[in-house]
């Protein structure tokens, strides 16, 4: 199964300032967040690393219905995915969101792989401007073309420079079966704006680095 270095699936953002995927201000709001996310390689010819499309609502502490797509910037290898959570924990200084969702993959490189994924994030507000967010998840083979794998997709501190403009490093890393660990950590800014957070990673890669483009815009509903 081919991945690109990112291989970013179920990766639910958090990028707009103050907000904790699965949570709102009361149990009375529905919250919609879309993301689109895409990847560059920066060495010649500059392909394509992947696309990611995703919608995921909130009622109180209930995460459903968290749907998307993902693919590695080529006709071989696709996955569609959903499902939903709760958050279990959330207050001043800490939110933690779990996640269970069914993958199932496409493409002639994909060999109608299934997965269940158990989907983690855990977030800390050290203080107003100084925050950590992780998040990881387990690809769980549910038929015998897929293989375990595990991401912890990232590990970001950030800090508020302004307002609307955040700064960070990370860490990503990616392991396929018990082939040995690819580490990718990662520089990261954010722009917050009225139209939606505009996030940029600098990325380490295997073979290079990469430019990610990460877009996520939140509405939330009053009932």
């Amino acid at each position: 199964m081919k991945r690109p270095c990112f291989a970013a699936l179920l990766c639910l953002g958090c990028a707009l300032p103050g907000f904790a995927q699965g949570t709102t201000d009361t149990t009375k709001s529905t919250s919609t967040l879309f993301l689109a996310r895409t990847g560059i390689r920066l060495d010649s010819p500059h392909v394509g690393t992947y696309h990611y499309l995703e919608i995921i609502q909130s009622r109180g502490r209930w995460v459903y219905p968290d749907v998307g797509y993902y693919d590695g910037a080529t006709n071989d290898y696709r996955e569609l995915f959903g499902g939903g959570g709760r958050t279990l924990i959330e207050n001043k200084r800490m939110t933690f969101v779990q996640e269970l969702l069914f993958d199932q993959a496409f493409g002639p490189a994909a060999r109608s792989a299934r997965y269940l994924v158990p989907w983690t994030m855990l977030k800390f507000r050290f203080t107003r401007k100084f925050t950590n967010e992780t998040v990881y998840f387990l690809y769980l083979p549910l038929n015998n073309s897929a293989r375990i794998q595990q991401f912890p997709e990232r590990v970001k501190f950030e800090y508020a420079l302004q307002k609307r403009w955040k700064a960070g490093v990370g860490y990503g890393g990616y392991q396929y079966g018990d082939a040995a660990w690819q580490h990718k950590p990662f520089l990261t800014t954010t722009i917050s704006t009225k139209a939606g957070a505009f996030e940029f990673w600098l990325q380490r890669m295997p073979g290079g680095a990469q430019i990610q483009f990460r877009y996520a815009l939140l509405h939330v509903s009053h009932n």
